[in-house]
């Protein structure tokens, strides 16, 4: 991962693939739901992810998979026009995400060392190192 300077360069277009993916997201009820109810949440590397000990069905799984496959997608896309790394957009992506933050209070988020967090309110998000200022 390099330096948040060089992720700040790419902010702008991570805003705009923030805002897409989260329009994306927002249209797939079940997904939604599986949020709210503490199934699946953020990660500090781009991509949805599965919290430990939840009961997750088949359909659900499937669900997560192609929005991760729709990200990485878009990813590559935006990286490519910016010559960057994949992981330094899904990066700067996530920035935004846990930044502005995009996570409701109630749900729950995965950090940079790999825990799980839940957002409550009047609590700061943990915002991985490698995200600007």
């Amino acid at each position: 991962m390099k330096r948040p300077l060089v992720l700040a360069g790419i902010v702008a277009v991570g805003l705009a693939l923030t805002a897409t993916l989260a329009m994306a997201q927002a249209s797939d009820s079940v997904l939604a739901q599986a949020r709210a109810d503490g199934l699946v949440g953020e990660q500090a590397d781009g991509y949805l992810g599965f919290v430990p000990g939840a009961a997750i069905s088949a359909d659900l799984r499937g669900r997560v998979d192609q929005n991760n496959i729709q990200r990485r997608q878009l990813y590559t896309r935006r990286a490519s026009e910016r010559s960057v790394s994949v992981n330094e957009m899904a990066a700067a992506v996530a920035c935004e995400v846990f930044q502005r933050p995009l996570i409701a209070v109630g749900e729950k988020y995965r950090t940079e060392n790999g825990q799980w967090r839940q957002r409550t309110a009047g609590a700061a998000i943990e915002t991985p190192s490698f995200c600007a200022n």
